[in-house]
């Protein structure tokens, strides 16, 4: 039986963003970097999953967001 392996990746929620950076300061890996996306906020830079290869699923960056924007979802693994 050929069973795919779950990873756990972040989700970010724009609107609950405050755009501090923190996270991908903090992610070990540099998985993550900054997009300038709109929110109904207006323009700013926000975090993306921009190498999901290289996320390991520590979540650090969830617990690290003080605006509670990150969200570990399950992935399937490649």
């Amino acid at each position: 039986m050929n069973k795919q392996r779950l990873k756990e990746t972040p989700r970010f929620d724009r609107e609950l963003c405050i755009a501090c950076t923190m996270c991908v300061n903090i992610c070990p890996t540099g998985a993550l970097d900054l997009e300038i996306r709109n929110s109904i906020k207006g323009f700013r830079r926000f975090p993306v999953l921009a190498n999901p290869q290289k996320c390991i699923g520590c979540r650090a960056c969830e617990e690290e967001c003080p605006a509670g924007a990150i969200f570990m979802t399950e992935r399937a693994a490649a």
